[in-house]
């Protein structure tokens, strides 16, 4: 009896300290949408509480200028609680997890920005935006080891 709950909880611990390679793309996919529809909310509320009246041209501009903010200023919270969340199940290696989900998502967005017309503003934004999700997964990554038996 002793032998097979020891068995099976050696089994749970191996399991655990592997990387859910789903559950990273699905975090990537996840914060990734969760970043744009902020930045969508933003423009919303910007066009029809703050500053309504303009023609549509006026709030497409604002919104260029308006979601790399937006990117700063919750993308690091997001990352945070998001790879707290989501590491758990990754053990020993929840920080890893963690950081191979921010990079699945910067290797997206790096040759989205190449599409548009990138001014040197959107490039400072986008290595500030990245360096703070960087970091909010790593910190979130090392938030869920603290639970790691």
């Amino acid at each position: 009896m002793q032998e097979a709950t020891h068995r099976q909880s050696t089994e749970n611990r191996m399991g655990a300290d592997r990387i859910p390679w789903g559950w990273v793309v699905g975090t990537a996919i996840g914060l990734e949408a969760a970043m744009v529809i902020s930045a969508f909310a933003w423009v919303a509320i910007y066009a029809y509480l703050i500053h309504p009246g303009e023609d549509a041209a006026y709030y497409e501009n604002y919104a260029q200028v308006a979601s790399p903010v937006v990117a700063v200023v919750v993308g690091m919270p997001y990352w945070f609680f998001g790879c707290r969340w989501v590491t758990r199940k990754a053990g020993t290696r929840a920080v890893q997890m963690a950081l191979w989900a921010w990079f699945i998502v910067f290797i997206i967005d790096v040759p989205l920005n190449f599409l548009g017309e990138p001014t040197v503003y959107n490039w400072v934004m986008v290595v500030i935006a990245h360096s703070t999700q960087l970091l909010g997964a790593y910190l979130g990554g090392r938030a869920a080891l603290k639970n790691v038996a």
